[in-house]
């Protein structure tokens, strides 16, 4: 990966954030926490699941805290997050949302627990009109599991 990269991930349970901070080791990539206001989401999966479906059922999504840099400087983000009902998780859409204007290149990467679901697709419905490269998607309990061949192989193609 010889360009200019952000990192950029929403982790609830660290991991998402594990498998950013792999990235992060391996490509040298700036690297930044996407935060969403404290009492957004309970700790537990399961009651995290009734308020992210109300979100996605209404649009309300959750007010993120994170500054972004000046994205103009990168030549792709990498935009990491967890697989909610195998789908994005909604601090992801909203980033998605504040990312709209970006010239540069988007590849999603992802965490699930035991599916990987429609996450690539509904990042894509989501990005308008980024331009969205294939993503790198691990299961913590599953298949694909994270392997580093898996991953280099994913960011040479990025």
């Amino acid at each position: 990966m010889a360009q200019r990269a952000l990192i950029l991930y929403y982790s609830q349970f660290d991991n998402t954030a594990r498998l950013a901070s792999q990235i992060h080791k391996l490509t040298g990539a700036d690297i930044l926490r996407i935060k969403v206001a404290p009492g957004t989401f309970p700790d537990d999966m399961r009651a995290t699941d009734d308020v992210y479906q109300k979100q996605r059922q209404t649009n309300r999504l959750p007010t993120l805290t994170t500054k972004l840099p000046q994205l103009s400087y990168y030549d792709v983000i990498l935009v990491g997050g967890p697989v909610w009902d195998g789908q994005i998780s909604s601090p992801i859409m909203a980033l998605l949302n504040q990312l709209q204007g970006y010239q540069g290149k988007v590849a999603p990467f992802s965490s699930g627990w035991s599916d990987t679901g429609n996450y690539q697709r509904d990042f894509v419905a989501h990005a308008g009109k980024l331009t969205v490269l294939p993503g790198y998607h691990v299961l913590t309990h599953g298949k694909p599991a994270f392997s580093l061949a898996s991953l280099m192989s994913w960011l040479r193609q990025v």
